[in-house]
């Protein structure tokens, strides 16, 4: 099973609701509107959850689309030592699953006057994004890129050497031909793509990079993937921001739990950030999936 938050369109009256960590305007089990801009998904960072990006679902959702944004069940995956319940492995199969359901949704599908279908993804989730629209990983390049870069465990221990060893056969094209259009949030996992695995790709991208990510080298990162992905516009670079940055705005408790993903430099306002974050993401849609 997916956990799966559906943010979407309605004019009934919100009111103030206490959902996980967070407090929320909305109006749940509401009556949608009869018809919508499209489907948005929002597939979140390692271990993460359906309210990461919260604030962004709900702007676009306000603005007329439905968007979807699931929970990926990383750590049981990989705690399940099978190849194909690995987050490199399943997390584009989520999304297949999640278009195709809510395309047919009962309560939903009337919206669809014609299937619009955009993603965003942000660190694990640009992968996850890049993969369900038509690139494949190619692990070819990953012990030149190791030789340079031992200190890198996620991609260059022994530990991710025996990973990708199993999970090799696995990696397969999961394209999806109803996405037209991608925003990658701190594009992450950038060793793991080669020029070839990504020529094919032949919709709209937007790529979003923060200035001082301090988990992500951008010359194997934003950068690489700048330089080898078709159609894609000059990437948009958040000052003085940290990898973070692209999460939700955090409420108190949320800073006091997990300080890590809430807490930014001096100079950065993350709700300001979001302000302008959002509105360039629903420009990008609106202009892509008509």
């Amino acid at each position: 099973d997916i956990e799966v938050a559906v943010w979407y369109p309605t004019q009934d009256k919100a009111k103030q609701e206490s959902i996980g960590p967070v407090i929320l305007d909305v109006a749940r089990d509401a009556r949608p509107l009869a018809s919508s801009q499209g489907l948005i998904l929002i597939s979140h960072g390692f271990s993460g959850n359906f309210l990461g990006h919260n604030d962004t679902a709900q702007f676009l959702a306000r603005l007329g689309y439905v968007v979807a944004t699931p929970t990926h069940p990383d750590l049981q995956g990989l705690k399940s030592g099978k190849p194909e319940f690995d987050p490199l492995v399943i997390r584009p199969r989520h999304i297949q699953l999640i278009i195709d359901e809510l395309l047919n949704h009962p309560s939903l599908k009337t919206n669809f006057r014609q299937t619009r279908v955009g993603i965003i993804g942000f660190s694990l989730g640009t992968y996850t994004a890049l993969t369900a629209i038509g690139a494949k990983p190619d692990l070819s390049g990953l012990a030149a890129y190791c030789a340079v870069n031992i200190k890198d465990t996620l991609l260059c221990s022994p530990q991710a050497n025996r990973r990708f060893s199993a999970i090799a056969p696995n990696l397969i094209s999961q394209r999806d031909n109803r996405i037209g259009g991608a925003v990658l949030l701190a594009p992450a996992y950038g060793p793991l793509f080669s020029e070839k695995s990504l020529a094919d790709i032949d919709i709209s991208i937007q790529l979003f990079s923060a200035e001082k990510d301090l988990e992500l080298d951008h010359r194997y990162n934003v950068q690489h993937f700048e330089k080898f992905l078709p159609n894609t516009t000059p990437v948009e670079v958040i000052k003085d921001a940290g990898h973070f940055v692209f999460m939700a705005p955090c409420s108190g408790g949320l800073k006091q739990a997990v300080p890590l993903i809430c807490e930014d430099s001096e100079p950065i306002n993350r709700k300001v950030v979001h302000q302008k974050l959002n509105g360039d993401i629903a420009k990008f849609f609106d202009e892509v999936l008509k």
